[in-house]
């Protein structure tokens, strides 16, 4: 039997990832909201911009599993902690663009090795790890962080958009994702 402090410690655990999946797929679908930002600056095709997109998903995927060996190797905290990084940077790089292709690059890449670093794989992990029995009720838990993520992100970046920015709404998510 577990002592009670495992017991709540692994429940701040899936708090914590809860917080993470929402951050991260906050991210993923905050795209749609500086899609619009991005196509007014910059005259883009609408195709070109979500070029951008098309290969942030496929890389994203890509990443799943070099992600889980990784995890295996390092840990799950670690691979969180790099893919913290790379999503702060792809982000901080993401609001000096000026051409398409550095949009490729920067969120088509970065930011989707950083997504997926701190995203599913790890997550999972850290749960099935403090969870040996009973891992559906967790599981689901931070599974959830995903659409709350998307319920509070895309509003709230919309909202920062509006108020100082696409350039800024990016720093702003660069500074403060990956410190919470």
């Amino acid at each position: 039997m577990e002592d009670k402090g495992t017991f709540y410690f692994s429940w701040i655990i899936v708090s914590i990832s809860f917080v993470t999946l929402a951050l991260a797929y906050g991210v993923w679908y905050s795209f749609s909201v500086f899609f619009v930002a991005l196509l007014k600056e910059f005259s883009w095709s609408r195709s070109m911009a979500a070029g951008a997109f098309s290969l942030f998903v496929i890389l994203h995927s890509l990443t799943g599993p070099f992600v889980g060996i990784i995890v295996d190797r390092l840990g799950p905290r670690r691979v969180i902690l790099l893919g913290s990084f790379f999503l702060g940077v792809g982000l901080a790089l993401c609001s000096l663009i000026k051409t398409w292709w550095q949009f490729y690059i920067f969120f088509g890449v970065i930011t989707a090795v950083g997504v997926g670093s701190i995203g599913w794989v790890p997550n999972t992990t850290i749960i099935q790890n403090w969870f040996k029995e009973k891992r559906g009720l967790p599981i689901g838990i931070i599974s959830s962080g995903i659409g709350i993520g998307i319920l509070v992100c895309i509003p709230s970046v919309q909202y920062l958009i509006t108020w100082v920015g696409w350039r800024m709404t990016y720093r702003i998510m660069a500074i403060s994702i990956p410190l919470i």
